[in-house]
């Protein structure tokens, strides 16, 4: 009979049907799946350029010009990657430019922190030559102390000096970077200094983590080589990058540097015979010994000779965004068959605002505020502007389809589906973002967060576009006539691609169509990374209703629709999931306490309770196989078995991060609570690429 339940056995119940009812809503996955391949996915038509260009023919009009905005400050590592995947784009060249917009304030930065780097390491390199100079060194007297140890980023200059030097042959072959033939001279300079600096000091512990570091790095400058040729690069880097570790650990009167390149030569080289690593140390000093030669050379014709050398080493191995950019500019317009790309540096006091002012302070910068100075500069003929991230990657037909959907809207003939609420012709794209591109070197968190948000925007961000305008801040396309109305981005809102989509919708009514073409990004690696990029998503979300609010002048139906599906999709959906993450760790507490009695259930029912955690499990290995496409090659590919089944392990770890994922956002709500909500804009960590 029911009423003669114990407390503990109702106590159990409640926390089964709890359960159940997470399971339950956990399998709303599949009826969004069912939704957004019905109507995105499986009608995605397989264009080609001809096809669109004959659709624009009949419709007596040529194929609409985009422009692709890219905001990137401090973007040095993943940049240009970014540029020549959208440089290849399956769009005629000549329909569309690159815009990318960096920050005035990274230069700034950068010339304020060189002269001083460069003065420490002439310094160092001087010490390191006169102490080589000194008998005591040639071995006529007790050995000399080693000079005291430099900042990091000066070692590290001087490293790169080291193999700027070893790159500089002369027409000596012996010096030149064989098999890098390649790529351009500084980048491959910069290869070989990455080798160098990732090999010195060479201690045995994490040696092959460190080569593997190396061969990715190689991998995805060389994506398109054979794999013949990839090997042949990867010992032609290591071949320049040991003799550039070894001449520094002898500037560096290194005690340990003949254990140190024996060890190298053991190690890379897997050469375990001494008379083979007899023969790798003996080239390895030799060639270390020219290299220190052409940099006593280099200091005997004068200061001045020096400090250019560093400067210009400076600028490729710690690179400014700008300075990138301005190689790729050259190298783009030297192919005619490539889009424009076009460079503008956002002024450090730009008001933010769009055809906004200089105003002689500084401003802070927000993504918002790069934005909408470079709108300012995009083409006239522009009638899209296509939105991405630093490190975005996507899908080369997207701007075939958005042309295509576009060109659609344009013509007599009416779709035979539209999605609910957006006119015609449709004036928003919005498409998925898989972020799980840098999945090998996320932490274990991380790795699951990636895999469900990418499913997020799979499945279910078509079913949010039925209730919510919800724009996101990459792989977004919006017309240039809507942007001018509504006045281009918020500067001053932490998620501004969130308002921009809701103020569309209130002042112009434009309504968001999924975009089902994903672009592949990255996720923060680790969690505090996470936590702060979250965090400021969940603080703009409450940002943007506050404004909405106090804007009385939208029509008050929508703004009324808007703010109920706002608090729906945030603060309610917040409280929910975070509450419903405590029930595990309770239970768990209460039956330890003897406050559960599981006898209330038969034990078919308990078993099959917990077999529901398997299915998670399940779910999410699933998810890793489904988003496997858009990882990382390169790290895949140099990844070895051991760390690809440690990385397949940390998806275990899924109770753990299910409790973690509503954190930041329940943060968010609480800090609002104490008044000490986040104000500042701030970037999302990247990993290199």
């Amino acid at each position: 009979m029911v009423g003669a339940l114990t407390l503990p056995q109702y106590l159990y119940l409640a926390v089964a049907a709890a359960y159940l009812l997470m399971f339950l809503l956990f399998c709303r996955l599949l009826l969004w799946k069912r939704y957004a391949e019905r109507y995105y996915w499986r009608r995605r038509p397989r264009l080609t350029v001809g096809q669109v260009e004959a659709q624009a023919r009949a419709l007596g009009r040529p194929l609409p010009f985009f422009s692709i905005l890219i905001p990137a400050r401090n973007e040095a590592e993943v940049i240009e990657g970014t540029v020549d995947h959208m440089a290849a784009l399956d769009y005629p060249p000549d329909r569309y430019e690159i815009l990318v917009v960096t920050d005035e304030k990274e230069q700034r930065a950068a010339d304020q922190r060189r002269p001083g780097i460069v003065r420490e390491a002439a310094r160092a390199v001087a010490a390191g030559l006169a102490t080589l100079e000194r008998p005591e060194a040639r071995g006529e007297g007790p050995a000399p102390a080693p000079p005291p140890e430099a900042a990091p980023e000066v070692q590290g200059l001087v490293l790169g000096l080291l193999a700027r030097l070893a790159t500089e042959g002369g027409g000596d072959p012996s010096l030149a970077p064989l098999s890098l033939t390649s790529l351009p001279e500084p980048v491959s300079r910069q290869l070989i200094w990455e080798a160098a600096r990732r090999l010195y000091p060479g201690r045995r512990w994490g040696l092959e983590t460190r080569l593997c570091e190396v061969e990715v790095l190689l991998r995805r400058r060389l994506r398109q080589a054979r794999e013949k040729d990839r090997q042949a690069a990867f010992a032609a880097l290591l071949a320049h990058g040991i003799p550039v570790v070894v001449a520094m650990a002898a500037l560096r009167r290194d005690p340990g540097q003949a254990r140190l390149v024996r060890h190298l030569a053991a190690r890379v080289a897997r050469a375990h015979h001494s008379l083979t690593q007899e023969i790798l140390v003996t080239m390895a000093e030799a060639l270390a010994g020219r290299i220190l030669e052409r940099l006593r050379r280099l200091r005997e014709a004068g200061p001045e000779a020096l400090h250019q050398a560093l400067e210009a080493t400076y600028r490729e191995v710690y690179p400014t965004t700008q300075d990138i950019l301005a190689r790729k500019v050259q190298e783009l317009a030297r192919h005619p068959g490539r889009p424009r790309l076009v460079h503008v540096t956002v002024p450090f006091d730009f008001d933010g605002r769009l055809g906004g002012l200089c105003i002689g302070r500084e401003v802070p910068s927000t993504k918002g505020r790069a934005l909408n100075w470079g709108l300012g500069f995009v083409d006239p003929r522009t009638e899209w502007c296509g939105f991405y991230d630093a490190e975005s990657r996507p899908d080369p037909g997207v701007l075939l389809y958005v042309a295509h959907r576009w060109l659609q809207d344009l013509g007599p003939e009416e779709r035979p589906w539209r999605a609910p609420r957006v006119g015609r012709p449709v004036q928003i794209f919005q498409g998925p973002v898989f972020q799980v591109r840098n999945f090998y070197e996320m932490g274990p968190f991380c790795k699951i967060a990636s895999l469900y948000q990418a499913v997020a925007h799979d499945w279910y961000l078509p079913a949010l576009f039925r209730h919510l305008p919800f724009v996101g801040g990459t792989n977004l396309f919006v017309t240039a006539d809507l942007l001018r109305a509504v006045g281009g981005y918020d500067h001053q809102s932490l998620t501004e691609d969130l308002e921009l989509g809701t103020r569309a919708y209130l002042r112009c009514g434009a309504w968001p169509e999924y975009l089902p073409l994903p672009s592949s990004e990255q996720t923060p690696p680790t969690f505090a990374g996470f936590f702060r990029q979250r965090l400021r998503w969940a603080t703009g979300h409450l940002q943007v209703m506050d404004k909405i609010r106090r804007e009385t002048s939208y029509p008050p139906e929508r703004r009324r629709a808007v703010l109920r599906q706002l608090f729906r999709k945030g603060q309610r959906e917040w409280v929910f999931y975070q509450a419903a993450t405590l029930v595990p760790p309770a239970a768990l507490a209460a039956y330890y306490l003897g406050m559960l009695d599981p006898g209330v259930l038969p034990a078919p029912v308990r078993a099959g309770l917990s077999l529901l955690s398997l299915i998670y499990v399940g779910f999410t290995l699933y998810a890793f196989r489904r988003y496997a496409p858009h990882l990382d090659t390169a790290a895949r590919e140099a990844a070895t078995l051991r760390s690809q089944a440690l990385a397949l392990v940390n998806l275990l770890l899924l109770p753990l991060a299910a409790f973690l994922f509503p954190v930041p956002y329940s943060s968010a709500l609480v800090l609002r609570g104490l008044g000490r909500s986040p104000q500042g804009w701030v970037k999302t960590p990247r990993t290199r690429e």
